[in-house]
């Protein structure tokens, strides 16, 4: 090789070098963006599958993977299942399962180790029966263990590198950092699981001591959130206000329990006290009141504090009127007092029970939201 012949391959090497570092540094913008994107929504969202499938796509385009998945780890049955997955079998996969130790993703959850391997077909812990299974062909992978306080908790992997060039360990590492985001997504998940376990404890002990006073029979409480939860779906409650809706129709009555038994009930200055028809009446602000010192209860209050208030806006505690009137109140205002029908032991005849349903229908517009009504109707088939 000449002299010129060197200074062209120094000059191709420069350049390739160049494009390589450039290609680097590209890459690691993308990852750095995608780590503050997913920061941001770790505060902003709690739907851990939402998360998941966010972590994934930005993994997978970052390290130009043709799909991608993360696997968790069931530690009584000891196998991976599918929580999150991209690509085009994304759907068909999530019905399998796979064991710890067996195939690639088994043996990085096993081990605690990642994996590289560029070509499946020479590598014998492959297990090329799942991609038959599912009508995929696997040519390469990368998979990296998910791990929380030193505890394997799950796999992440990626399939199959698009531009025909190998996975290598830049890509282990950018994918090693979205792990990280990923413990933190299933460590904020168990914590409001354990939450929403202590709220949904807390009211089961005050619908047990409500039904103890007594404030209803037995069973009442439940009927209404379940009726209350039926017309809500019906009028356009989902997510969690449907959630909300349930709860606050358990515990409406909530404030009965001080009322009946004379306990500390304190008004500020600015509560209405020359609408309350009588002291049971106190009822849906003592009510409130009390779920003010659950931070957990907070979205409740409103639905619990106007479910007395008239559509007319002659009702109690503050006379709202109309869509003044949270939704969840106006449906409960109507399913209570449905409910008292439907179980009052004074209606002995069948006619009886029209009569008083026709009066509750009366009041549509008046007590009652119209709209709430016909849904209502809907239900029962009137």
């Amino acid at each position: 090789m000449d002299l010129n012949q060197c200074r062209e391959v120094n000059k191709l090497s420069a350049h390739y070098n160049q494009e390589n570092d450039l290609k680097k540094l590209e890459k690691q913008i993308l990852q750095l963006n995608a780590l503050n994107k997913i920061s941001f929504d770790l505060t902003e969202t709690t739907d851990l599958e939402v998360l998941l499938n966010k972590i994934i796509k930005y993994a997978a385009e970052i390290v130009e993977g043709e799909a991608a998945s993360i696997l968790l780890l069931d530690k009584v049955k000891r196998e991976l299942y599918f929580k999150a997955s991209l690509g085009k079998k994304s759907q068909e996969i999530k019905e399998y399962k796979v064991k710890v130790g067996q195939g690639i993703a088994g043996w990085v959850a096993e081990k605690g180790e990642s994996l590289i391997i560029n070509d499946v077909t020479r590598d014998n812990r492959w297990n090329k029966d799942f991609d038959n299974a599912i009508k995929f062909k696997t040519k390469s992978i990368i998979c990296v263990p998910l791990r929380s306080e030193k505890e394997i908790v799950g796999v992440m992997e990626v399939i199959n590198k698009k531009d025909k060039t190998s996975f290598d360990k830049d890509d282990e590492i950018i994918l090693n950092s979205f792990t990280n985001q990923v413990v933190i997504a299933l460590s904020n998940a168990n914590i409001i699981k354990d939450l929403n376990n202590y709220f949904v404890n807390i009211i089961e002990i005050l619908i047990q001591a409500m039904e103890n006073e007594p404030l209803g029979p037995k069973g009442h409480f439940v009927k209404v959130a379940q009726l209350a939860t039926q017309m809500g779906n019906k009028l356009g409650v989902t997510g969690k206000d449907y959630e909300n809706l349930y709860y606050a129709s358990l515990l409406h009555d909530l404030g009965k329990m001080k009322v009946k038994r004379k306990i500390d009930i304190n008004f500020k200055a600015e509560e209405n006290l020359h609408l309350f028809q009588d002291e049971v009446s106190i009822h849906p602000v003592v009510g409130a009141n009390m779920l003010k010192q659950i931070n957990l209860f907070k979205d409740l209050i409103p639905m619990v504090r106007h479910h007395h208030e008239n559509y007319n806006g002659t009702g109690y505690p503050d006379g709202l009127r109309g869509e003044e009137i949270p939704l969840g109140s106006r449906i409960i205002a109507v399913v209570e007092d449905y409910i008292k029908i439907l179980y009052n032991k004074a209606i002995k005849s069948p006619a009886e029970n029209d009569e008083a349903l026709k009066r509750l229908f009366s009041l549509a517009g008046t007590k009652y939201d119209p709209k709430v009504i016909n849904v209502l109707k809907e239900i029962i088939n009137l």
